[in-house]
């Protein structure tokens, strides 16, 4: 008895310390100062790439890390956490989650808000709604009208990271019925493929830096860099054109920086009046007679498109950067239009939306039977599956 009850003890001491300890990033760290303290070589950091630097520089005060088996890891962003592995390696790795599916059907009686987030406490959900109905004015939904949704909600460790996303959903106003479906370039349309989009007239005082072109790669935290073959943040928009093309500055400002970036390549940096600070990367070439110090108006032509630095192929890669932190050019860069009018998929994307609708025309018929199985978000943000049946929590 005495030896079970030591060879119990022996395994409670070793998975204790085996364990990993979490602790918090203090006050005026920096990440120098944070290898510096753990007896890491400073060298890992300065070997990053600019990208890798600038992420790190996101990690805020009193954000949790851990210490497992002597690895340190640090999440920087809901997507991407950092490793530091035997002291010797820093990796950048996706930080795991899971999905979960609900469903929900209602018939409105009162307020469709209210209901809503009655049976899923989630505001998510009311947002990711009418984002999926743009067009619609749901301030017209009644008593007697209806609502149905099937959408999936990411978590980690119990908690939702993000608004749900609405996979499907129908609503019935004044018995007039409207379907949403995401389709795989994750916008919404209706079970023929069409989509409506009401653009409001809005001004902003910065424009694209190229005009008709497309975005190759939008701003994220979490990509897979297809040459470093590895998950890195992309902290800007990629706008793939013809090499040669020309590039705009984004607002009214002063060149700040001109000359070779690491992987940006030719890059150009240009402060504005506001303490925005726009990026043009991947140059080809510069335009002449632009130096540091140089005032550019808007719209006038700084640089081409190129491929210069880490890249597969001709593109200008736009970064905007606030008090030195990375920003979503998105943000900041709209086209300004005020009309309404009507996309139409096509193709193979037309059939795969096609067979998505006659998949969900059944489940539909199902969730208005069972009224569904909604996911509840509890007041510590945990997630729980529960049916129409359950309690109200």
């Amino acid at each position: 008895m005495k030896k079970v009850l030591l060879s119990f003890l022996i395994l409670i001491t070793l998975s204790s310390l085996l364990s990993a300890k979490t602790y918090h990033w203090r006050k005026g760290t920096t990440f120098l100062s944070f290898l510096r303290n753990h007896g890491i070589s400073q060298k890992l950091y300065y070997d990053l790439d600019q990208d890798d630097k600038e992420l790190l520089a996101e990690i805020r005060t009193g954000q949790k890390y851990t210490i497992k088996h002597g690895n340190i890891i640090i999440p920087i962003t809901d997507e991407l956490q950092i490793e530091i592995i035997n002291k010797k390696k820093i990796s950048l790795e996706p930080i795991p989650f899971e999905t979960l599916k609900g469903s929900i059907h209602i018939v409105v009686k009162k307020s469709f808000e209210r209901e809503l987030y009655r049976k899923t406490n989630s505001k998510g959900l009311i947002k990711s709604l009418k984002q999926a109905y743009k067009t619609l004015n749901l301030k017209n939904i009644k008593k007697g009208d209806k609502i149905s949704i099937f959408y999936q909600q990411r978590r980690r460790d119990g908690k939702a990271i993000e608004n749900p996303k609405i996979l499907a959903s129908h609503i019935t106003i004044h018995k007039k019925s409207y379907y949403s479906y995401l389709a795989k370039n994750g916008r919404y349309y209706d079970s023929l493929g069409k989509e409506y989009k009401k653009i409001k007239k809005s001004y902003t005082p910065y424009i694209r830096p190229i005009k008709h072109t497309r975005i190759s790669s939008g701003f994220t935290h979490r990509r897979y860099h297809p040459i470093l073959h590895r998950y890195k943040a992309h902290l800007g928009i990629d706008y793939a054109n013809r090499a040669g093309t020309p590039i705009k500055a984004t607002a009214k400002g002063r060149i700040i920086s001109r000359g070779w970036k690491g992987g940006y390549g030719r890059c150009i940096k240009i402060k504005h009046a506001n303490g925005l600070v726009s990026l043009y990367a991947h140059m080809s070439r510069y335009r002449k007679g632009l130096r540091v110090g140089s005032i550019v108006p808007q719209g006038k032509v700084i640089g081409y498109v190129g491929s210069s630095g880490r890249s597969t192929g001709p593109h200008l890669h736009f970064g905007m950067y606030k008090k030195g932190k990375a920003v979503n050019p998105a943000r900041y860069v709209r086209i300004s239009k005020h009309k309404t009018f009507t996309n139409k998929l096509k193709g193979k994307e037309y059939t795969s939306l096609r067979k998505k609708v006659i998949r969900y025309r059944r489940k539909f018929r199902r969730l208005r039977k069972s009224g569904g199985r909604p996911l509840y978000i509890k007041s510590n943000n945990y997630l729980v599956m529960r049916t129409n049946q359950d309690k109200e929590v």
